[in-house]
């Protein structure tokens, strides 16, 4: 079964209107006395495992969005992105944070993959999880008729039918109840997402901004080098064909910070990252662990594992002496070859100048 444009678009519809709604009754919310849910370390451990998503299916998936559903996403995810940088977040800042990131996974997942949400079987365990009270409530707040409502209570029954004895529905009542499932579903995701996505701060209104303008927006690929490097006002660093390595993509992110990936024969992955926003951690992986402090061809480099993804990072300076931020990520790549890739890049940025603007 596949989605159909009307429905796309009458659910775009909606959720946009009731994003402005949803908006406007978070900023009015009252202070008060807050139970902590969910810690730090899950919130990062929740980004990775988003991130570390993304970065494999992006590719195909991200272009099956229209506008509204790509505002929602990637709003979910530059907030709680910020909450993690943010030193003095608050405990409700770290779990709307959570939840922001966990709902957009979800609507995700139902907004480009529908099919595969039929055809799992998931759905219905996330209708479980998502028709529940507060969504009832976000309905009621954005001006829901009590109908509209108790239908979607009537939906998550069944719902919980549907999971715990489906042998009591015949194929034919599953397939009655499976579109409307999902609009439901689909669109208690999206709410739930906007919601706590809207209930955090804007990233100005946390940092500098200088320093927010380092927020992971979605990338935009090219098929070459050259305009990473026109951004960059250096060259970036490419891995020689004796490294053994392929070309993944090159890409920009939030116009800052430039970004290749390799995959090698292996099964490994690299991602190279260089950004004239010196002093800034880039490498993208949070809750890693520090391994150690390496002085690699003058530079200072720290080396930080999680699982089997080494990460070194740090500041290098060209040779008129500009400031870079560099970070490399691999993956299932030997820690000896890795430390030859770290050395061959930065003595490649080092071994450069940095273009001068041109004097008016």
């Amino acid at each position: 079964m596949k989605l159909t444009k009307s429905f796309a678009l009458h659910f775009t519809l909606i959720i946009a209107i009731l994003f402005s709604a949803l908006s406007t009754a978070a900023a009015q919310t009252d202070t008060y006395q807050y139970t902590p849910v969910h810690t730090e370390d899950e919130l990062k451990a929740l980004f990775s495992q988003v991130k570390n998503y993304l970065d494999t299916n992006g590719k195909t998936i991200l272009p099956r969005l229209d506008d509204t559903q790509n505002q929602i996403i990637t709003q979910a995810y530059i907030r709680s992105w910020s909450i993690i940088q943010y030193e003095n977040a608050t405990a409700e800042q770290i779990d709307n944070a959570y939840n922001a990131l966990f709902n957009m996974s979800l609507f995700l997942g139902l907004a480009a993959e529908p099919d595969k949400s039929f055809s799992s079987g998931m759905l219905f365990e996330y209708a479980v999880q998502l028709l529940d009270q507060e969504y009832f409530d976000l309905m009621t707040a954005s001006g829901e008729t009590p109908d509209n409502i108790e239908y979607a209570e009537y939906l998550r029954g069944v719902a919980e039918g549907l999971v715990e004895t489906p042998e009591e529905f015949t194929p034919e009542e599953v397939q009655d109840y499976l579109f409307e499932i999902y609009q439901e579903t689909y669109l208690a995701a999206g709410l739930k997402t906007i919601a706590h996505t809207e209930a955090l701060p804007l990233p100005e209104e946390l940092f500098a901004q200088e320093e927010s303008t380092l927020l992971p927006n979605p990338m935009i690929e090219y098929i070459s080098a050259e305009p990473l490097n026109k951004m960059l006002k250096i060259k970036m660093p490419e891995l020689p064909e004796n490294f053994g390595a392929k070309m993944g993509y090159y890409s920009i992110l939030a116009d800052v910070v430039a970004e290749i990936e390799y995959l090698f024969p292996d099964g490994g992955k690299l991602i190279t990252r260089l950004s004239p926003a010196a002093e800034t951690d880039i490498s993208g992986i949070y809750g890693a662990k520090f391994y150690e402090n390496l002085e690699i061809a003058g530079t200072m480099v720290e080396v930080d594992k999680y699982q089997t993804i080494l990460i070194a990072k740090g500041t290098v300076r060209t040779m008129n002496g500009t400031p870079y931020s560099f970070a490399l990520d691999a993956e299932n790549i030997p820690e000896d070859q890795f430390y030859k890739i770290v050395t061959y890049f930065i003595e490649e940025c080092r071994n450069q100048k940095t273009l001068q603007p041109e004097k008016e």
